[in-house]
């Protein structure tokens, strides 16, 4: 098949990871061309069996008549794209590129898929409508969990699949270290400022752990200021490029999320046997039993969140290891299997 992936950006970032491994995976079999919107190069490693395009639109802001103008060239551009490349299916990812896509392709006849990464309950009023007009258009949608495929019902051909697991774990027999680890954009919604709270109702628990930070944003300043309030071994990594070897050393994940659909760090985790402790967030509770194979807050307070790190703290092996029997879930064969019979299937 002759796929086309569009996506806004291959900057960092969960679902520019899902699009590059799903796309160097099926380019084994397929022909494969991945377009984004601007230049830069992309931070995730591209086959070179894959055609990477690029629309040059960028993302820089350019006010409100500047930015419609970009809108509407980027719907003309695409729509030549998708026209002339005699595709037998494209995927788009990411909420706005989604509808650029399906304004682009009105009345084409090329199947447009479209996946969704953002978690239904927290859209607001503009994103509500513009997804009832325009979803329905799609050929099919694909979700990430259960929540969302009920919220999606008015779409035809919805199905759930999982992120893939990109990176094989190797040498786990060293031991673990007294660390636990958030990773994260340092951004509001993704509630570090949770965690951190948390922390500091744990000092006599957690003394002797160490705690990094990995992920870099906007609130990164203001956190940084809360940790030296508190007095535990707190590193703010950045973003890193290795963070297989802090999954390595880690007995414990921080996901304390105020909202998140299906989370790359709640998969990663289940390979390295790094316990979840987690927000009742939507993703949270589509991969974690509370109790079985992780921990889940009983709300969004810090006080909540605090409690389950105290039972983390006692690291019953059990738990990591029924973790484990979800692993093939997300194996890249199992998911790039799934995308070429959703697109078979949703054609016929």
């Amino acid at each position: 098949m002759r796929i086309l992936f569009v996506i806004s950006t291959l900057r960092v970032g969960g679902a520019e990871r899902v699009a590059s491994v799903l796309a160097n995976a099926l380019s084994n079999a397929h022909e494969i061309s991945l377009l984004r919107f601007d230049d830069a190069k992309p931070f995730y490693e591209i086959n070179q069996n894959v055609k990477l395009m690029s629309l040059e639109y960028g993302v820089s802001d350019f006010g409100l008549v500047g930015n419609l103008k970009k809108r509407f060239g980027k719907i003309l551009a695409l729509r030549n794209v998708i026209n002339g490349g005699k595709f037998d299916a494209v995927i788009s990812f990411m909420d706005s590129t989604n509808l650029l896509v399906l304004a682009a392709s009105t009345w084409l006849k090329t199947p447009i898929f479209i996946s969704e990464h953002s978690y239904c309950k927290f859209l607001s009023l503009k994103w509500r409508v513009l997804k009832r007009i325009f979803y329905p258009l799609a050929t099919g949608l694909s979700v990430l969990t259960k929540e969302d495929l009920e919220y999606y019902k008015f779409v035809k051909n919805t199905k759930i699949i999982y992120n893939p697991m990109n990176f094989a774990p190797s040498n786990l027999s060293q031991p673990k270290e007294n660390l636990i680890i958030f990773v994260g954009r340092l951004i509001e919604p993704k509630g570090c400022d949770i965690f951190l709270s948390s922390l500091k109702l744990l000092q006599n628990e957690l003394k002797g752990w160490k705690i990094a930070i990995l992920g870099d944003g906007d609130e990164r300043v203001n956190l940084q200021k809360t940790a030296q309030n508190i007095n535990l071994d707190i590193e703010f990594c950045g973003m890193v490029s290795n963070i297989d070897e802090y999954y390595k050393k880690a007995k414990i994940l921080a996901l304390s999320s105020r909202f998140e659909g299906l989370g790359n760090a709640f998969i990663e985790a289940i390979f390295y046997d790094v316990l979840r402790v987690a927000t009742p967030t939507s993703g949270a509770k589509e991969l974690i039993k509370d109790g079985f194979d992780g921990f889940i807050s009983s709300d969004f307070e810090p006080e909540s969140f605090a409690k389950k790190l105290k039972e983390a703290l006692n690291l019953d092996a059990n738990l990591t290891q029924n973790a484990r029997v979800r692993q093939s879930e997300f194996d890249i064969k199992t998911i790039q299997n799934q995308w070429v019979d959703f697109i078979q299937k949703a054609k016929k």
